[in-house]
């Protein structure tokens, strides 16, 4: 049996680069920014973690502050099938010398929220009138 445990995690990008890219954005489609970027750690585990089990691994994965949540349309940006990560092999190898043999792997991924400004229009900074 294989059980996938979700935890949310980080800002995946900071506020400097978040205005970066909605400028990049407006150049493309004047409406469509770009609300919030965070971390989701989803975690393969062989068997149903025990309390204190999730208490290491929710240590493990803090790191950097929660992200807010993001409003609008989510889009989590994933590997390909197949891939693992170098961030994965590293975060797995420190889980299982913390004592998490249960866990099979930790893979880290982008989610993005994205929404249209009602107005359609550059001048609105994403307001409604």
């Amino acid at each position: 049996m294989s059980l996938i445990l979700k935890l949310r995690g980080s800002p995946a990008v900071s506020a400097f680069r978040l205005d970066k890219l909605n400028s990049r954005l407006a150049a493309i489609h004047p409406s469509l920014r770009v609300t919030a970027s965070e971390h989701w750690h989803f975690a393969d585990a062989a068997r149903p973690l025990a309390e204190n089990e999730t208490a290491v691994l929710e240590r493990l994965l803090d790191y950097g502050g929660r992200a807010p949540a993001g409003r609008g349309t989510m889009r989590l940006v994933v590997p390909r099938p197949g891939t693992i990560s170098p961030w994965s092999s590293k975060a797995t190898d420190i889980a299982r010398r913390c004592g998490l043999d249960a866990v099979r792997r930790i893979e880290r991924e982008a989610r993005g929220s994205s929404r249209a400004c009602p107005c359609r229009t550059r001048n609105c900074g994403g307001r409604s009138s």
